[in-house]
């Protein structure tokens, strides 16, 4: 269970004068082998006992809290600002360089004495800790690394935190999740009714690396100003909402007033849009975007969805915004619906690719067969990065996959094309006679290649395109196995006097060989099958790329919400600090836009 926050304090003043040397978690690496399988055993381990065993229907013991800012104790405020962080807990260099601009030590607006305000609240959007929640994940890759920055810089009044989960924070049955956010609430009393509660004292919330936790459940809904909420929904490993979660926010709807909602989800569900191509795309059943817009049906209902102003999401590893060009007009005579629908999952994870984002989105907003017919299409504005420099990242530095993410990947793909390599050796010179071996290893190889080409396909291409994308790719990539280990068998023949024969140092340098350009070859094909559209995830999480990162800072206001993109082109490295007070990355504002309280699009 995290520290108190008041124990937690004392703890930081005390170490305060020590090093400022912590333990500095490399990031992860995402196409090492053991990680691969790790990885998958704990997806699917948590896909089927989520199935069955949902924590969120558990978590309704919990109390049912609604929040109010200010903090209790804290005066009113006219304005209010938010800071919004997601994907966060990966490797220590980007994380503390995002946390340090939170704690205000690096800031584009920064005061007189040097700092940056600090917000009045500040948002997880999800996937705190990779590459799989655990309790120690969170103390080694967060907690530690959010309290170190905040003790470097001497910052005692840091403002309340409140998370939402996603899918890695749910690998483990959100277990960790919840003991690390959600359990102050077992340190104080619990109010009693559906009202609204001020956000409790510091001393009563649980200490995130500094910062104090007081949620009671991984879904919240907060308001920010009399005219302003935040709801936070969970929509677990893409699953439907529960019905405790639905009523939840049923009750929060009792208190809205004239207010309108900022509303936080785990996933950028709306770029399944893009298998509709240049139509109109209907989500498919319990497909994310299916259950946001269910949700929101559910909820508020189609003459009320209109209060959803700003919808904000992490999960993919970039910053990326989508305008409403073509609200949804509304039954009742009231405002269209057509919020900015934002992503900003550049907290601290690995650099996703920009240059996929689709232009332009046509979403039918009441997919099922009850449903009203309406539609809203939306444009992509700003990137960051912008589409180029995606697009120039992935050409320039695609190669470095090779040799950062351990030596297993290496190593496998060498074993894969040796076995093309002795096959062409020891059956040379190629005869008809034996040529079944040869068919036999190379269909063996060529349908383990299939099978890892089928799952780069991304889901939300077009179906004809995805088999047309898998069917080249797979031959393509085939081949230049082949060829490879056919031109080094090639060259141990012409060196040595018997082929089938060879010294052992023959077969030595050949491996060597075999492993170099086999890594190569890999690499290059990720990087061919992202200009198609496939293995889009991989091609950018095999680069560890810690630049680029990006946050948000919003400021409430009646009238509006103005959002300020901040972003961190270049993450320094604490390899070879001595000194981490030192430390502090350049952020600047990357771009800065409007939410009106009233109004149509954003």
């Amino acid at each position: 269970m995290p520290l108190p926050a008041p124990l937690a304090r004392v703890l930081d003043a005390v170490q305060r004068g020590a090093p400022t040397r912590v333990h500095q978690a490399p990031a992860v690496r995402w196409l090492s082998v053991p990680q691969l399988v790790r990885t998958a055993f704990d997806v699917l381990q948590a896909s089927s006992f989520a199935k069955y065993a949902d924590k969120r229907e558990t978590m309704a013991t919990n109390p049912r809290e609604f929040y109010r800012l200010p903090a209790a104790g804290a005066e009113p405020r006219d304005v209010v600002f938010v800071d919004y962080v997601a994907d966060t807990g990966d490797g220590f260099d980007a994380t503390f360089a995002t946390a340090r601009c939170l704690t205000g030590a690096a800031s584009p607006e920064a005061g007189p004495d040097g700092r940056g305000p600090r917000a009045d609240l500040l948002v997880f959007g999800g996937d705190e800790v990779y590459p799989v929640a655990s309790a120690l994940q969170y103390e080694e890759r967060l907690n530690k690394v959010l309290r170190t920055a905040s003790s470097l810089d001497g910052v005692t009044d840091l403002p309340p935190v409140m998370a939402l989960p996603g899918n890695h924070d749910w690998y483990d049955g959100l277990a960790s999740f919840r003991r690390n956010f959600c359990e102050s609430w077992v340190q104080r009393d619990a109010p009693a009714g559906d009202g609204l509660v001020a956000v409790p004292r510091a001393e009563q919330r649980d200490d995130v690396g500094g910062w104090g936790a007081f949620q009671s459940r991984s879904y919240f809904a907060v308001q920010l100003s009399p005219r302003w909420w935040l709801w936070a929904v969970d929509s677990q490993l893409d699953a439907p909402i529960d019905a405790e979660q639905l009523s939840y926010f049923r009750d929060a709807r009792r208190h809205l007033g004239d207010a309108k909602i900022i509303l936080c989800t785990a996933t950028p569900s709306w770029l399944e849009a893009e298998r509709a191509g240049r139509g109109t795309y209907s989500a498919d059943a319990d497909s994310p975007l299916y259950t946001l817009l269910w949700f929101v049906d559910r909820v508020l209902g189609h003459t009320e969805r209109h209060r959803i102003r700003l919808v904000l999401t992490g999960d993919q590893h970039h910053y990326a915004r989508y305008t409403c060009t073509d609200p949804a007009p509304s039954p009742s005579g009231t405002e269209p619906f057509g919020p900015e629908l934002v992503t900003c999952g550049g907290g601290g994870a690995f650099l996703a690719s920009t240059h996929h984002l689709p232009e332009r989105l046509s979403i039918a907003l009441r997919p099922w067969p009850s449903g009203s017919g309406a539609k809203a299409g939306f444009a992509r504005g700003t990137c960051y990065p912008d589409i180029a420099t995606s697009r120039a990242i992935g050409r320039s530095r695609f190669l470095s996959a090779a040799w950062r993410n351990g030596p297993s990947l290496p190593l496998l793909v060498g074993v894969v094309d040796v076995a093309l390599f002795l096959t062409f050796l020891l059956h040379w010179p190629f005869g008809w006679s034996r040529a079944w071996q040869f068919w036999v290893t190379t269909g063996i190889v060529a349908v383990l290649l299939g099978l890892y080409a089928a799952s780069g396909a991304d889901a939300v291409r077009p179906r004809r395109r995805r088999q047309w994308a898998t069917g080249l790719l797979l031959t393509g990539h085939t081949l230049a196995h082949l060829v490879m280990a056919g031109a080094v068998a090639a060259m141990v023949a012409a060196l040595v006097a018997d082929p089938q024969r060879p010294p052992w140092y023959g077969y030595l340098l050949a491996m060597v060989l075999l492993v170099v350009l086999g890594i190569v070859v890999f690499v290059t094909y990720l990087h061919v099958a992202d200009r198609f559209g496939c293995h889009t995830l991989e091609a950018f999480s095999g680069l560890r790329i810690e630049d680029w990162k990006s946050h948000l800072r919003l400021r409430v206001s009646a009238d509006e919400v103005v959002v300020q993109v901040i972003g961190i082109e270049v993450t320094p490295s604490a390899r070879h600090a001595d000194d981490l007070l030192h430390l502090v990355p350049q952020p600047h504002v990357v771009e800065t836009f409007r939410v009106p309280w009233c109004g149509g699009g954003g």
